[in-house]
């Protein structure tokens, strides 16, 4: 079995496939075929892709550590939030695997003690299910994307290490069929020596292979899908996406024949950090969905709020694009010697002590010690840091108070975590709306297959003309070619749900896992 890609969709499946494999591998099986082989197949010199990124966490239904805190929650509501988040433009079955999956998923990771107890209510979500780990005793960083890949890859690489080859550094270039390309039998690849920069190409076969490579949310190559896809004004919008997002299992999927599922449907996150010491680097660093769902407000250059910022991220980065566009700022160059201006769109995430110790007064303070948030005491630098005049800044939170204290406001918000004073220690960040997630990809079934028309289309035409979730009915499986993560499409529709990105991997990388195993058994 051959996985490519390391990140939680990556890892997932393969640890599902070992134990799985574990699980049948006897009497006639163990008699008739040797265990299989796992290859982890990753191109970077590092496990963990974007997943290692996510800060918010991973949602789950009915999970026991809802039921530990006395949160009623239900599947119908959670499938009901994802398709209002997704514009029902989600295909139905996969929904219902992520939310029915989704109990399982968020305790299946409980065997790499990786607790995830605490539990937040992000924007687009009717009840609190996005699940994270409790803040650390020591005031320490307790980032949960971080922590997952973590315990998964040290498992892998302690425990499955007789049974799983880790390839770093190693880019798949092709995926190989059989001669009537009906089936998948390997892969072809290239491996990098980073220290003598040698390159060596080689093939690999398989008896099943898992695409979990990840989607397209930085890929401005030759190739480019963001620019095939996506709307000319994303050129200029920056990413939270590392280099290496550049969509390379669509692409391979798709010259295999593989369907495409809303493949314009790129998701712009409302709040990507401005590091004011360096405010035009395209790359940004995520400012996570549970800053706001712990009391963060978003002020414009005047000092109003101009959304419920527990609204869904496409509600929410349509009003900062509305509100907070044309925002003059200087920043002196120390390598062009020179101060640079322009215009960017703005916004300013403020919260206060409270909300900030209920979130994770160990990740904030990291995102202050890199330059992303600012600690501030009081009303009057936090007027002094933004521009904003005092007397406007305490309207605001007299306002925001007032709505508070009677249950909602003009924007529709109902929950109101934390309320402001004046004299509150406030941590106060720039941010912008950022490239985040694509839902677009490759067409998979409930089970991880990756699908292909029935009748043959050539690729030119594949990627012409993205499928919709109307067409799943004329797709049927490419053999021995599972899909997870992000590289996949259907599960989110138009706008992912804050949380169920790590949630699609744990479950859809589960799935693929699973099958592949029993597939070749």
């Amino acid at each position: 079995i051959i996985v490519i890609g390391s990140g939680l969709a990556g890892l997932t499946a393969t640890i599902e496939a070992y134990q799985t494999a574990k699980k049948i591998y006897s009497g006639e099986i163990e008699k008739n075929h040797s265990f299989p082989k796992i290859y982890l197949i990753e191109k970077e010199k590092n496990i963990g892709g974007n997943s290692a990124k996510a800060t918010s966490g991973i949602n789950g239904a009915l999970t026991k550590y809802q039921k530990e805190l006395g949160i009623e929650d239900s599947l119908e509501q959670f499938s009901k939030d994802t398709l209002k988040s997704g514009g029902n433009l989600n295909v139905p079955s996969l929904v219902n695997t992520l939310v029915h999956d989704s109990k399982d998923a968020v305790e299946w990771l409980a065997q790499f003690d990786l607790i995830l107890s605490a539990i937040s209510q992000c924007g687009g979500h009717e009840i609190p299910r996005t699940h994270r780990q409790a803040p650390r005793a020591d005031g320490k960083p307790s980032p949960v994307g971080w922590n997952i890949i973590s315990g998964l890859r040290n498992y892998i690489q302690n425990d499955l290490k007789d049974h799983v080859e880790i390839m770093l550094n190693t880019r798949v270039q092709k995926i190989l069929t059989s001669e009537d390309g009906s089936k998948v039998i390997g892969v072809q690849y290239e491996t990098t020596n980073l220290e003598t920069k040698e390159t060596k190409q080689d093939t690999l076969a398989a008896k099943a292979v898992i695409l979990a490579s990840g989607g397209y949310a930085h890929d401005w190559t030759d190739t480019s899908l963001l620019r095939r896809f996506g709307e000319k004004s994303l050129e200029n919008v920056p990413t939270t996406n590392g280099p290496f997002a550049t969509g390379d299992g669509v692409k391979m999927g798709t010259a295999i024949g593989a369907a495409l599922v809303n493949m314009d449907k790129v998701q712009i996150h409302p709040t990507g950090f401005i590091k004011l010491a360096d405010p035009f680097n395209p790359t940004k660093f995520l400012a996570p969905e549970a800053l706001r769902g712990y009391g963060g407000i978003l002020l414009n250059s005047e000092g109003q709020r101009f959304v419920n910022e527990l609204n869904t991220r496409d509600v929410v980065s349509e009003a900062i694009f509305k509100n907070c566009s044309n925002v003059v700022m200087k920043h002196y160059d120390a390598k062009q010697e020179k101060e640079i201006e322009k215009k960017v769109v703005r916004a300013w995430l403020i919260m206060n002590e409270e909300g900030a110790k209920a979130f994770d007064i160990g990740s904030i303070n990291f995102y202050a010690k890199v330059g992303n948030i600012q600690i501030i005491d009081g009303i009057e630098k936090v007027s002094e840091l933004t521009n904003i005049p005092v007397d406007t800044l305490k309207a605001t939170f007299k306002k925001y108070n007032e709505d508070a204290d009677k249950g909602s406001d003009e924007f529709g918000k109902t929950r109101f975590p934390v309320k402001f004073a004046e004299d509150n220690k406030f941590y106060v960040s720039a941010i912008t709306p950022s490239i985040h997630y694509t839902m677009g990809g490759l067409a998979i079934n409930s089970i991880g297959e990756i699908l292909k028309p029935r009748k043959k289309v050539d690729v030119n035409i594949l990627l012409n003309t993205p499928t919709t979730s109307d067409d799943q009915v004329d797709l049927k499986p490419v053999l021995a070619l599972y899909g997870a993560g992000e590289v996949t499409g259907g599960v989110h529709g138009k706008n992912r749900l804050a949380g169920n990105s790590l949630l699609e991997c744990a479950v859809f990388g589960r799935q693929a896992g699973r099958r592949a195993a029993e597939s070749i058994l």
